[in-house]
């Protein structure tokens, strides 16, 4: 028998719970709101959704079909955006394209709380970075306190 050597490394990842206006949860997902390459995803989502267009003058059908279509889009951009699969967690008991009482769709308010998590992780994270740097620098010969 082989033996097995593990890492257990931090990776930051936090586990969000989505609740509805009630407080009822709906899904959840975890995510490293300070992943490196999260920022990049993020924008590309972003840019995805940007470009997404529809054929006004198709038939109902048609335009059903491209709604659906569109849902299983947003799923694997949200899946690509964080990492693994989250889309049936996050869309299971509300679909994507459903419409909230302030006119956006549901996944438009989960993207932007995404995005608003990432800043506020990001912004916490780098200020602690600093806090360290500018207590090491204020102690370092030949720096002046204030200057990091």
């Amino acid at each position: 028998m082989a033996d097995v050597m593990k890492l257990r490394v931090e990776t930051g990842a936090v586990t969000v719970e989505v609740e509805d206006e009630r407080g009822e949860t709906l899904g959840s997902f975890q995510f490293n709101p300070a992943d490196s390459n999260i920022l990049k995803r993020y924008g590309a989502v972003v840019d995805f959704f940007n470009a997404v267009s529809f054929d006004t003058e198709a038939d109902d059908e048609q335009q059903i079909k491209q709604m659906n279509a569109l849902a299983d889009d947003i799923a694997g951009q949200f899946d690509y955006l964080l990492g693994y699969e989250v889309s049936e967690g996050l869309f299971g008991r509300c679909g994507p394209l459903t419409a909230t009482k302030n006119g956006d769709f549901f996944f438009e308010q989960v993207l932007e709380g995404v995005g608003r998590l990432i800043e506020q992780t990001t912004r916490k994270r780098l200020d602690k970075k600093l806090a360290r740097i500018k207590k090491a620098a204020a102690g370092a010969p030949g720096v002046k306190a204030g200057r990091a």
